[in-house]
């Protein structure tokens, strides 16, 4: 009995969690520029919750949704009061969550999966300090693609992004929507510097 309802439960946790996967994705995808901070804190809830199904794959759902939690609460402090000392390490929790969950979809080992994580997270950390509004857009635009892959493969198996099976369809499809957000973006954004030193954002 018990088994049957913490089935359940997982069942009602990926359906709200696909459906908010993927109008959070969408809005990242095509509008993050100017919602970055508080787009963060829900791709620290999603992408959290992805990094921690990774790890309890045979643990309780509940283990998972405690660590998005807890990224995105670590990702909230960063987001506001201290965004001008912590854009390095913004920008760098980003480039975890996206290369750790590219990472996932490539169904490579966990640690492989970190080591990803982390090279994205120097990466994306640097480049966000120096060149901060086009990687805001790129950043945005590439959560967002995940996060909407992420959240149809909840109801779709086949492009779920998750170990067990490589899915080159699922990164595909990333990677077409990721380039349609940042096009989309600049097209948009491309005059504003909301996020430069000299905005005193």
């Amino acid at each position: 009995m018990g088994t049957i309802l913490s089935n359940v439960t997982m069942v009602n946790m990926d359906f709200w969690l696909g459906i908010l996967a993927i109008l959070v994705g969408l809005v990242s995808c095509f509008y993050g520029y100017p919602l970055f901070r508080v787009i963060l804190i829900f791709a620290g809830l999603i992408g959290g919750y992805m990094i921690g199904q990774s790890f309890v794959q045979i643990g309780p759902g509940w283990l998972a949704l405690l660590t998005g939690i807890s990224v995105a609460v670590i990702l909230s402090i960063f987001a506001y009061p201290l965004w001008s000392i912590g854009v390095f390490f913004v920008g760098g929790a980003m480039g975890f969550l996206i290369l750790s969950s590219i990472a996932v979809a490539l169904n490579v080992s966990q640690t492989t999966m970190i080591l990803l994580g982390l090279l994205g997270a120097g990466v994306v950390g640097l480049l966000f300090f120096l060149v901060r509004d086009l990687f805001v857009m790129l950043t945005t635009a590439l959560n967002g693609a995940v996060e909407v892959v992420y959240g149809i493969g909840l109801f779709v198996p086949t492009l779920a992004l998750q170990h067990g099976s490589r899915n080159l369809v699922a990164l595909a499809l990333v990677i077409g929507l990721c380039s349609l957000g940042v096009a989309v973006q600049y097209n948009l954004f491309k005059d504003r510097r909301m996020y430069s030193p000299e905005s005193k954002k």
